[in-house]
């Protein structure tokens, strides 16, 4: 799907007049190409190592969900009774449609 995408894209730029259609749509093609290459390693079994800004963004991430304080189980578990409740299903039932 991904080398059909970039080849749609390459085409759609090779057709077009207009100079900002077609630098688009090189973009295009140039992110589905480098999305390609991505699956096919996947599918082979390549396992690619972050690089220095993506660590560091991952990293980001990480600090940010650490520092969040944790809320309690028991409160998660008596808010989504109480949302259950007030529409009218029983927490046991909830999602199933049962009443």
């Amino acid at each position: 799907m991904c080398r059909q995408q970039e080849a749609l894209h390459r085409q759609r730029a090779a057709e077009t007049p207009l100079a900002h259609v077609r630098a688009v749509a090189v973009r295009a093609a140039e992110a589905w190409a480098r999305q390609a290459v991505e699956a096919a390693d996947i599918e082979a079994g390549v396992r690619h190592v972050l690089s220095a800004e993506d660590a560091a963004i991952a990293l980001e991430f990480l600090i940010e969900d650490a520092a969040e304080p944790a809320e309690p189980a028991h409160h998660v578990v008596s808010q989504g009774v109480a949302e259950a409740t007030s529409i009218g299903q029983s927490p046991l039932h909830c999602g199933t449609g049962a009443p």
